[in-house]
């Protein structure tokens, strides 16, 4: 038995995102990147697993808490003269509901598992909700998402 559930279920995302996102949102996996993370991005983390009923198995279906972290910076942009085109909220906006809009919809779990990631399968995902913050360096918005996942072989 293969323990990477967590690891294609971010899989799925971050190539659901990546496709669907322009190149302006650096999309990436926890702990993908190496180096400074470019902003704005957006972060795909699965967290705590739990099996969906008392008698399950490892291997059936679980239930995933995703965590997708869309972070932008504190530093608006500029033209060459130092006109702000862009302020931080603007780009903490745009960037949120770029990937928001692709994390709202009710048919997720179809789409993710359009992406066709080896050895998954997906039978719910849902956006349960949002939260802001500011951080040291910027601006973060985490979405929530309840995911259904099992490990399936020969995919």
């Amino acid at each position: 038995m293969r323990w990477e559930l967590e690891e294609l279920t971010e899989d799925a995302i971050v190539d659901y995102l990546k496709v669907n996102c322009d190149e302006t949102i650096n999309v990436q996996s926890a702990w993908g990147w190496v180096g400074d993370l470019n902003l704005p991005a957006a972060v795909v983390h699965a967290g705590t697993t739990e099996p969906i009923s008392e008698d399950a198995a490892w291997h059936d279906p679980r239930m995933i808490a995703v965590a997708v972290s869309i972070k932008t910076g504190r530093t608006p942009v500029t033209d060459d003269l130092g006109n702000t085109i862009q302020t931080v909220r603007e780009q903490n906006i745009e960037a949120r509901t770029k990937v928001l809009n692709l994390l709202a919809v009710s048919n997720l779990a179809t789409l993710l598992n359009a992406r066709g990631i080896d050895n998954v399968a997906f039978s719910m995902a849902q956006l349960v909700n949002t939260e802001r913050d500011i951080v040291e360096d910027g601006l973060v918005t985490v979405a929530h998402l309840e995911v259904i996942a099992e490990p399936v072989t020969g995919s």
